[in-house]
């Protein structure tokens, strides 16, 4: 892939060179159960369209991982897959992880010669079995169009169409006695959509709501690990550390470090831009909110991403070149998106191993209204706040003509 990385979503996952085939043996069945069909894994990993059609058309569903999805899931996994020139280029795990464990996700993926991707996956501790997780689900159609407002806003931004499918499917439900009345995978769905809504919005009354859904996924004994991973990113994302460290020792099935503690030693109107920045040259966890000053005489903001290797390219190449290093130190910002506040250690690595071009994350959407869609890297030569020329993107040659170029717009090159 050589466009921008995309990360509205964590939704797609650009392939890593996949792990070594691992050997997944069959216990012999003991007495009393059921010997299942082994799934049939092709010698090859399926990396195209026309391979994934023949593998659907041959194999029996009793042997396929496939079949372990639900129908709506299964539909939707599949839909996700890209295709590149070399082979398979992304695909959305989301629907993996909430119905699926990492040996099953391990065993589906190994189709696609994807299998890393389960080994730190987000998914159930506990396969499903209940008649009641098949049950038909009547906010799926819904969810599916939230989905796909997310993708094809139609002349709105993502978050305006999120909002506006929100609003018409799911906001009627989120009321005690109609939350009450749902059916288990329903329920489920309307958390899904909840934390969807707030990743893409930032708003807190969609944070309300899956409060709210999180609380009744737990009176009914039906929380696992993709529901309480997600809903403590939300309560990252929302600046709620102390909750977060709370939900993290209650479900200790949520693998993540420790949160860092948030402070802010001055005063920041509500909708200042600012961002949050790891303290440097210190171990403790700790991230310190600062004004952030987008009307400078001259600067470079950079919208990076410490989970796109297009942005660590980008920075490598540009510290390569003493007067571009230089030029960025002293009049350069790179800003990661709000909700990569959940990736705290990846962002204090980076600045270690780029002194020179530190990353700050961005408080909220407001500390970088000249961002229009989440791509990374974008560089964003501005002067006195004004956009007066942008560079997207990293291909392989690297675009350092292109930087120059805006760098001389902004008379910080000659």
């Amino acid at each position: 892939m050589r466009m921008p990385c995309t990360t509205i979503a964590r939704l797609l996952c650009l392939l890593l060179p996949a792990l070594p085939l691992a050997a997944l043996a069959a216990e012999p069945p003991s007495a009393g159960t059921t010997r299942h069909p082994a799934p049939a894994i092709p010698a090859k990993p399926i990396t195209s369209r026309a391979a994934l059609d023949a593998y659907l058309r041959d194999t029996p569903p009793a042997n396929s991982p496939l079949d372990w999805l639900t129908p709506g899931a299964r539909r939707r996994f599949l839909d996700s897959l890209v295709y590149r020139e070399r082979g398979l280029g992304g695909m959305s795990l989301a629907d993996l992880r909430y119905e699926l464990t990492r040996e099953q996700a391990y065993t589906l993926l190994r189709l696609f010669g994807a299998q890393d991707y389960a080994l730190d996956l987000d998914a159930l501790t506990t396969p499903r079995h209940a008649a009641g997780d098949l049950a038909t689900a009547t906010l799926e159609p819904a969810y599916d169009h939230l989905l796909a407002a997310a993708e094809h806003p139609d002349g709105a931004t993502p978050a305006q169409a999120i909002a506006h499918s929100y609003a018409a499917a799911f906001a009627p439900a989120q009321t005690g006695a109609r939350r009450h009345a749902l059916g288990d995978r329903d329920a489920e769905f309307l958390f899904r959509a909840a934390e969807l809504a707030f990743r893409a919005t930032g708003q807190p009354g969609y944070l309300a709501d899956l409060r709210r859904d999180f609380a009744e996924l737990e009176r009914r004994h039906r929380v696992d690990r993709p529901h309480a991973s997600d809903f403590h990113d939300a309560l990252l994302v929302a600046h709620r550390d102390d909750e977060a460290r709370a939900l993290l020792a209650a479900y200790p099935v949520v693998e993540r470090s420790p949160p860092p503690q948030m402070r802010s030693f001055s005063r920041i109107r509500d909708g200042q831009p600012s961002l949050w920045v790891a303290t440097p040259g210190a171990r403790k966890r700790e991230l310190v909110r600062f004004r952030f000053n987008i009307r400078a005489p001259a600067q470079v903001i950079v919208l990076a991403s410490t989970g796109c290797h297009f942005s660590a390219t980008a920075a490598r190449d540009i510290e390569a070149d003493p007067l571009l290093r230089e030029v960025f130190r002293q009049y350069g910002q790179w800003v990661a998106p709000p909700d990569e506040i959940i990736a705290f250690d990846a962002v204090r690595d980076w600045n270690e191993a780029h002194p020179a071009l530190r990353l700050g994350i961005a408080y909220d959407d407001a500390s970088l209204p000249m961002v229009e869609r989440v791509e990374t890297p974008v560089f964003y030569f501005l002067d006195h706040g004004t956009v007066v020329d942008t560079v997207v993107g990293w291909p392989p040659g690297g675009n350092l003509d292109a930087i120059r170029s805006g760098l001389r717009r902004i008379d910080l090159l000659r």
